[in-house]
C-alpha cells in the first residue's frame, strides 16, 4: 500500500507538471501565431486606428525622460533588477541526507518610463506597463557568500544579506530596454492613440515589447514551444506509466 501511494503521488506530480507545461506551450504558440498574423503598421498611422485594434510596430525606442538602471547604471526606458539568494536545502528523503540547491528572490524592482517608437513615418507613444517585456540582460553576477553580513539597496529598500550557514551566495540580475535602440511592440491601440495593454474584453490580444526583432523573437518562441511540448508530453507519459505501475502493485 505504501509503494502504491508513493507511485500515485509521483504520478500526480508528473501529470500536473505535464499539464502545466502544455498549457504554457499553448500560450506561447498563440503568442507566436499572433505575431505572425499581425501586419506591421507605420508608427504615424496608429493614432488613426480604432481603439482596441491589435497593432505591431517596429522602430527605434526614444525616451524623453529615461531611467537609469540600478545595477548597470544604463540609460533605459525599462529595467528589472533582482537579488536572488542561492542556498542548500537538506533532502531528508535522501538516505545519505544530501542537499539540493535552491534559490529565492529576496529583492526585486521593476520600473517603466513612457517612450515612443520612431520609424520613417513618425512616432507612436507606448506605455509598457502590463507588457510581456523581453528585455536585454545587462547584469548576471554571482557573489559567493563569505559569511560576512552586509546590505544591498534596491528600489529604495535596504536588503540584508548573510542568509545563514547554508547560503551559497547571491545572484544579481538586471535586464533593460535601452534607449535609441531597436524595439518591437505588439499592442492594442488606446483611446489616447498610443499603444498599451488590451482591455479585459479584448480576448486573444497580447501586449509584447521586445528589444529583439520580430524574426529573432519568433525563432526563440518556436524553440520554446518545441521544448515545452517535449517536456509536457514526456511528463504526461511518465505520469501515466507510474500510475499503471502503481495499480499493478496494488492489485498484486
Amino acid at each position: 500500500m505504501v509503494a502504491f501511494l508513493i507511485l500515485l503521488l509521483f504520478a500526480v506530480i508528473f501529470l500536473v507538471a505535464g499539464g502545466v507545461l502544455l498549457y504554457f506551450r499553448n500560450r506561447t504558440r498563440q503568442k507566436s501565431a499572433l505575431m505572425g498574423q499581425t501586419e506591421t503598421s507605420p508608427a504615424a498611422d496608429v493614432s488613426g486606428l480604432a481603439p482596441g485594434t491589435l497593432v505591431e510596430v517596429k522602430g527605434t525606442l526614444r525616451c524623453e525622460v529615461p531611467l537609469t538602471s540600478e545595477m548597470a547604471q544604463e540609460t533605459c526606458a525599462y529595467y528589472s533588477s533582482q537579488v536572488i539568494r542561492e542556498y542548500l536545502e537538506r533532502d531528508y528523503d535522501d538516505d545519505d541526507t544530501g542537499s539540493d540547491r535552491r534559490s529565492e528572490v529576496i529583492a526585486q524592482n521593476e520600473q517603466f518610463a513612457p517612450f515612443v517608437v520612431e520609424d520613417e513615418s513618425g512616432t507612436v507613444p507606448v506605455n509598457a506597463e502590463g507588457a510581456e517585456v523581453d528585455a536585454r540582460q545587462v547584469v548576471n553576477r554571482f557573489d559567493r557568500d563569505t559569511g560576512n553580513e552586509g546590505t544591498f539597496s534596491l528600489g529604495g529598500m535596504t536588503v540584508n544579506l548573510g542568509g545563514g550557514e547554508r547560503t551559497i551566495g547571491y545572484r544579481y540580475t538586471e535586464s533593460i530596454l535601452p534607449v535609441d535602440a531597436p524595439v518591437y511592440v505588439l499592442g492594442t491601440v488606446q483611446e489616447s492613440g498610443g499603444l498599451g495593454a488590451p482591455s479585459s474584453g479584448e480576448a486573444g490580444h497580447r501586449f509584447v515589447v521586445s528589444h529583439r526583432s520580430e524574426e529573432a523573437l519568433g525563432q526563440s518562441l518556436g524553440k520554446t514551444v518545441l521544448w515545452l511540448g517535449v517536456g509536457g508530453v514526456g511528463a504526461l507519459v511518465l505520469g501515466v506509466v507510474l500510475l499503471v505501475v502503481g495499480i499493478l502493485v496494488l492489485v498484486s
